[in-house]
């Protein structure tokens, strides 16, 4: 199957870091941390695991970082285990294909999203960490995990993962709707981190997907609060206004415009220092530069909140003075978890439930984020179109397995042979036949078994046929199956062992008769074959051949093999 990796050791980081200075195609060079490769399959390593073949998968801004090693290994996240090795793609929407026999709440057919990564419950770990016994399994606080790791991720065709590492989607959501999933999640954890009043001024740093996301989350929990959207480019200023922003700000004007919006008092000091009194209430910082922190420090009025969501992989120089000097509270958000839901009760719901349930309420339309789709052998084009908005007007770009053409799903003649049979607890459902029998993916164990091999055909040798008189030209000219009668085998190469055993004869333009479908050209071999135990048919002697035209013609007839081959 196809899967993609991020191996970040020093042997892949310092190499592309040096050359992807002036070579772009070093962070998709053999050496560079993303590798995307044609794996054989692997079976399911525990009974309470599932298999799941992926449908729609987003490429966040969060994955740019590791790709193009936009990072340090001096930050505090690199010193823990088990970052260096990596599957990416964490927003992405699925199928179950298989279920282990322990699977409880997971059954063959269901539509899944990923929700969290190997965390306490998953792996078996007790008593669980506090952050996992308290349902917050992404700040799990256990540095290395026993079993093991789950293969593949939204970025692969599939993935092989613990059964509650997922989250099960509702039939009345589409795909494009459960694919993001996740970063819905990310943006209502980071508004519930600090609710917004209803008299408030609030401002979001960054128009990409999670910055779009908050400002539909706070206008459907807080409709009263005045929303600023900071934008870079006019198709992101576009989405912001028509989703209900009251006020554009633009990075060259940034400092202005705050103090218009919210009628703070700017102070200019030496070296172009400035300081605002005044300004937002809240602040969510969907960029996380070093930038964008400075400059939300001074734009906050005192006793407001900076919610920083953007992720950033360097140590940062930062001047921290309005934490203590405003009294500013710096609150930090990574993914989802749980949170008190309804707002103002001490009912909690996971982060995931309250996005699906918004979803379907229609108060969040994440799809209507996704402007663009490749297949995942276009992976290269795909990061270009995310990383080039000016170029691209790019928001959201997922991959979509249904555009991968056939021609490059993995050759399962490998992993077959490490194939069992596996018994699942489930069956398909019944209306999903037609949907499963018309998919070009590879079978899998609980859905077909593996088709048996061909018997092995004989190998024709080419000989020499003499010179026939014009009545027995027609044994004469090379003739071509139809369609329906094509010899095919699974798997087949083009450097197939019977093509190169078989020399078609070529004939003048004036032996060759005329058939009554002049639409079919006939192009198949007159061959003597090897004797074979595999087929009574092949006992054909060259004398046979030479005997007449009709004993020719069944010399070919036995060359065919069963069609069950990919043309």
């Amino acid at each position: 199957m196809w899967t993609s990796t991020l191996e970040l050791s020093p042997r892949r980081v310092f190499p592309t870091q040096l050359l992807g200075r002036f070579w772009h195609g070093a962070y998709f060079a053999s050496f560079a941390p993303l590798q995307v490769q044609n794996l054989p399959r692997q079976s399911l390593p525990a009974p309470g695991w599932v298999r799941v073949r992926n449908r729609l998968a987003g490429v966040c801004g969060s994955d740019f970082h590791l790709i193009y090693v936009e990072g340090d290994f001096r930050i505090a996240p690199a010193a823990l285990p088990g970052h260096r090795l990596s599957y990416p793609g964490h927003e992405v929407v699925g199928e179950v294909i298989e279920v282990g026999d322990d699977v409880q709440h997971l059954r063959v057919g269901d539509r899944v999203v990923l929700q969290y990564g190997p965390n306490c419950i998953s792996t078996g770990v007790q008593p669980p960490c506090r952050s996992c016994a308290s349902g917050n399994y992404n700040l799990c606080e256990r540095g290395s995990l026993p079993g093991p790791q789950p293969i593949g991720g939204g970025w692969s065709e599939e993935m092989l993962l613990h059964e509650q590492q997922l989250f099960r989607v509702s039939p009345g959501m589409n795909d494009e709707q459960a694919v993001l999933l996740e970063p819905s999640a990310v943006a209502i954890h980071a508004v519930l981190r600090r609710l917004p009043q209803p008299d408030d001024h609030v401002l979001i740093i960054g128009a990409g997907t999670i910055g779009l996301l908050i400002l539909q989350v706070i206008r459907a929990l807080t409709p009263q609060a005045t929303v600023s959207v900071m934008a870079r480019y006019p198709f992101q200023v576009e989405q912001a206004t028509r989703m209900g922003a009251a006020n554009i700000l633009y990075p060259q004007d940034s400092y202005q415009d705050v103090e218009r919006v919210t009628g703070a008092q700017l102070y200019t000091g030496m070296f172009g220092n400035k300081m605002l009194l005044g300004g937002y209430d809240l602040i969510y910082d969907t960029t996380g530069s070093k930038q964008t922190i400075h400059d939300s420090l001074r734009w906050t009025r005192a006793d407001g909140t900076v919610v920083l969501v953007g992720l950033n992989l360097h140590p940062m120089h930062l001047d921290l003075t309005p934490i203590w000097y405003q009294e500013i509270d710096l609150i930090g958000s990574l993914g989802h978890g749980m949170e008190r839901w309804p707002v103002g009760t001490y009912e909690r719901r996971s982060t995931f439930a309250i996005a699906a349930e918004m979803t379907e309420q229609g108060q969040i339309n994440a799809e209507k984020l996704i402007t663009h789709r490749f297949a995942l052998n276009k992976y290269r084009e795909a990061l270009s179109t995310a990383r080039n908005k000016s170029r691209s007007r790019a928001i959201k770009v997922v991959f979509d397995y249904a555009l991968l053409p056939a021609s490059v799903v993995p050759n399962v003649r490998a992993a077959a042979r490490q194939r069992h049979p596996v018994t699942t607890t489930a069956a398909w459902p019944q209306e999903q036949q037609g949907d499963r029998e018309g998919s070009f993916w590879s079978p899998t164990p609980d859905e077909d078994f593996i088709r048996p091999t061909p018997p092995v055909v004989p190998i024709p040798e080419p000989i020499e046929i003499p010179t026939f008189t014009a009545q027995s030209s027609i044994a004469e000219q090379p003739l071509s199956l139809s369609d329906e009668e094509h010899p095919a085998f699974e798997d087949q190469s083009p450097q197939s062992t019977i093509a190169e055993a078989e020399q078609p004869l070529s004939l003048p333009d004036e032996e060759r008769p005329a058939f009554e479908d002049q639409s079919q050209t006939i192009t198949t071999t007159v061959s003597k074959q090897r004797r074979s135990r595999q087929s009574a048919r092949s006992q054909k002697t060259t004398e046979d051949v030479q005997t007449s035209s009709e004993a020719i013609g069944n010399s070919v007839g036995t060359n065919q093999p069963s069609n069950t081959l990919e043309e």
